[in-house]
């Protein structure tokens, strides 16, 4: 009887390892699968945010940037053609964005800017809410990766900086088209700009790294700092405050383009490391 119990107890081990195994195999092949719909959805939030921008000064009336324009909606289009290949094209969310995007292409009357820059914000809120379902329903939260307690701030707090540095882009630029920033205006971009500050010093504070990537996380960090002083200073001197709006608009549009991918360095930065340690 001995012996019986010995082995039973032994194929109980035996399988319970084997659950146990087959179990993380599978969390992890989801968790890759994870990352690699997050790295198509971030580009697709960037693509729309350019696409806000670069309409905002068409609309209040810079021709030029129309050729630019059709290049984004054709980049945009084959990054939703891949997306719709994906198990994300039966998500809520997804399905939302791709109706209400495809709708919007088919306007045939201008839209007003307010009208365009609120379609725009709509349309790339629910991305970046598809983007942060993802990460939960993938496994890739603070609950299963515990050398990374804040990856939270990733899907999260960083992707709403960019959106407020996008948004930002998108007003300051046809702010800078027209060489006149209403009082509505002036209201937004400050509110704008000193969430951005907020937002930044409280999310570069509390981002984790690697060991060995201290180097390089600390560089990505002091460039994002100084691109996101030096914007937020432009907003308030060039715009917000100034009589007289100087600043070109292709110049102004580069410099938030600029900062929004020392921000994007980090969150693909912070990918990479999460990706190691799966």
């Amino acid at each position: 009887m001995e012996h019986i119990f010995i082995i039973v107890v032994g194929l109980f081990i035996i399988i319970a390892f084997s659950i146990r195994v087959a179990k993380r195999s599978k969390i992890k092949k989801s968790q890759l699968q994870g990352i690699t719909y997050i790295t198509q959805l971030k580009p697709l939030i960037s693509l729309v945010q350019q696409h806000r921008g670069l309409t905002s000064a068409w609309l209040n009336g810079d021709e030029n940037v129309k050729p630019k324009l059709v290049n984004l909606q054709n980049e945009i289009k084959q990054v939703i053609h891949l997306l719709n290949k994906t198990d994300l094209q039966a998500n809520e969310r997804w399905m939302s964005f791709y109706d209400h995007w495809q709708r919007m292409l088919e306007f045939k009357i201008k839209p007003s800017v307010s009208n365009s820059f609120d379609q725009h914000c709509s349309l790339i809120k629910n991305l970046s809410y598809l983007l942060e379902d993802t990460s939960e329903s993938y496994f890739l939260t603070s609950e299963h990766h515990k050398g990374f307690p804040n990856i939270g701030y990733t899907w999260r707090e960083l992707i709403v900086l960019t959106e407020n540095i996008g948004q930002a882009r998108a007003i300051g630029t046809g702010v800078s088209v027209q060489k006149h920033c209403s009082s509505v205006d002036k209201i937004r971009l400050s509110f704008l700009a000193e969430n951005m500050t907020k937002v930044s010093t409280g999310t570069l504070n509390n981002l984790h790294y690697l060991s060995d990537e201290i180097e390089k996380h600390n560089n990505h960090i002091q460039i994002a700092r100084s691109k996101i002083q030096e914007l937020t200073l432009v907003i308030a001197k060039e715009l917000v405050n100034s009589t007289d709006i100087t600043i070109e608009s292709q110049d102004y549009f580069s410099m938030a383009s600029n900062t929004i991918s020392a921000f994007d360095d980090i969150f693909y930065h912070q990918v990479d490391q999460l990706k190691r340690l799966i």
